[in-house]
C-alpha cells in the first residue's frame, strides 16, 4: 500500500520495481535488502553496454543511483534514458549521495537523497518521486538528515 497525492491509501497492482545502478556487492546487497524489506522489487544493474539502457529499464518504475557511482557513469546512463524507448525518459531517478559527494552539481530531474539514511526517509522519497510530488525535491541535505 502507499498514500496517494491526497493522503488516501492505495494498493499497487504489482510491486514497484527499482533498478539500482552501480552498487558494489556489499552496498548493493544492503540496498536490495532494505528495498525488498519495504515491499519493493530490487533489480541491480552492475554494468551496462552502451545502447541498451532502455532495455535494462524495461518494466522499471524508478532508478536508484548507488552512492559513490562515478559521475561520468551517472551522466552517461541518465543521458541515454529514453533514446530508444521514450517511456523510460520519464522514469524517476534518485541518487544516493554521501557527504563526499555533496559538492557535485545537481542534475535536472535527479533527486539527491543522503546516504546512509533511515529506511523511512528513503521510502518517503521513493514514494514522492513515483507520484511526482513536489516534496520529493525538498529532500534534506546530508547534514540536515543527520542533525534533524
Amino acid at each position: 500500500m502507499f498514500r496517494g497525492p491526497r493522503g488516501e491509501e492505495k494498493v499497487r497492482e504489482r510491486p514497484t520495481t527499482i533498478a539500482i545502478l552501480g552498487a558494489d556487492t556489499v552496498v548493493g546487497s544492503a540496498i536490495c535488502a532494505l528495498l525488498e524489506g519495504s515491499g519493493y522489487r530490487a533489480t541491480p544493474i552492475e554494468a551496462y553496454p552502451t545502447g541498451v539502457v532502455d532495455e535494462l529499464l524495461e518494466g522499471v518504475d524508478l532508478l536508484l543511483l548507488a552512492p559513490r557511482l562515478e559521475e561520468g557513469v551517472r551522466e552517461a546512463f541518465v543521458g541515454a534514458m529514453g533514446k530508444t524507448a521514450p517511456q523510460t525518459a520519464d522514469v524517476p531517478v534518485i541518487s544516493l549521495s554521501t557527504a563526499l559527494e555533496e559538492g557535485l552539481p545537481e542534475k535536472e530531474g535527479v533527486l539527491r537523497v543522503p546516504w546512509p539514511c533511515e529506511t523511512r526517509v528513503l521510502v518517503e522519497r521513493i514514494e514522492a518521486a513515483l507520484l511526482g510530488a513536489p516534496e520529493a525535491s525538498a529532500a534534506p541535505t546530508t547534514q540536515e538528515a543527520r542533525t534533524g
